[in-house]
């Protein structure tokens, strides 16, 4: 595996999102064109509109950021040092000069709500999680890439433009930040490790057949009723993940 070859977060697209791009990307530029067509005829009033709203979510958003700040713990220097390096590596080999606030939080501790709109401007890493990997600097910047990964795609400049992002293509973008998280550690095992974790957590993992998992995603996907999960699940099951994660180890 060459992932130092790896430079830019663009290079990590997954091959299922790659699929579905310029079919996502037309569908938005006729959204675009139908709401500039909708702010001509209402004289600007629907424009308005829009620059209030997005006004009033840049605010909650900070809102909601400093909320879970009251309730967690911000990266830094000073706290958890070795996350806040980490974090700075992963950015660094990416090229990304500007490095999002990093929340440690406490599982349970805050609403669904609060989350969504915080994830805006933040990554937010439960305790839980972060007690299995913090000790591992592989398994702690598979987790970091994939999360900042997120920050740039999701809500970056193509993200503001993707107002229409269907379930399939949601998860499709899983699988590409799984791929960055890949490249950040430099260590497909790690990556593989991090994704069994989340799945059955930090005492269970070691159990879990990679071969059953893939057989398990593949029955999901089959037939008729897998073919409309395929289109409504945001997440991939854990077998499509650990076998994209060995598919993109391969190319690289």
């Amino acid at each position: 595996m060459r992932a130092d070859r790896i430079t830019r977060i663009a290079q990590c697209i997954s091959r299922e999102e790659q699929k579905q791009r310029m079919g996502v990307a037309f569908v938005n530029l006729l959204v675009w064109l139908v709401l500039l067509l909708a702010c001509f005829f209402t004289a600007g009033v629907l424009l308005v509109v829009f620059l209030v709203s997005w006004l009033f979510a840049l605010v909650l958003s900070e809102y909601n950021v400093r909320k879970i700040q009251a309730l967690g713990v911000t990266v830094s220097p000073r706290q958890f040092p070795q996350v806040a390096q980490a974090l700075a590596d992963v950015c660094q080999r990416f090229g990304l000069t500007t490095l999002p606030r990093v929340i440690v939080l406490s599982s349970g501790e805050t609403n669904a709500f609060a989350v969504k709109f915080a994830r805006k401007r933040v990554v937010l890493i439960l305790s839980e999680l972060l007690e299995t990997i913090l000790e591992n600097p592989a398994e702690l910047r598979a987790v970091l890439g994939h999360e900042v990964s997120h920050t740039v795609l999701d809500h970056g400049a193509r993200g503001a433009f993707e107002l229409y992002k269907p379930a399939k293509y949601k998860a499709a973008r899983e699988l590409t930040c799984d791929n960055v998280g890949l490249v950040a550690a430099a260590d497909l095992e790690a990556a593989k490790t991090v994704l069994k974790k989340l799945c059955v957590g930090k005492r269970l993992y070691g159990g879990l057949s990679e071969a059953a998992l893939v057989d398990e995603a593949n029955a999901i996907f089959s037939g008729l009723v897998g073919w409309f999960v395929r289109r409504h699940l945001t997440y991939p099951p854990a077998g499509a993940r650990l076998r994209n994660l060995e598919q993109f180890a391969q190319e690289l």
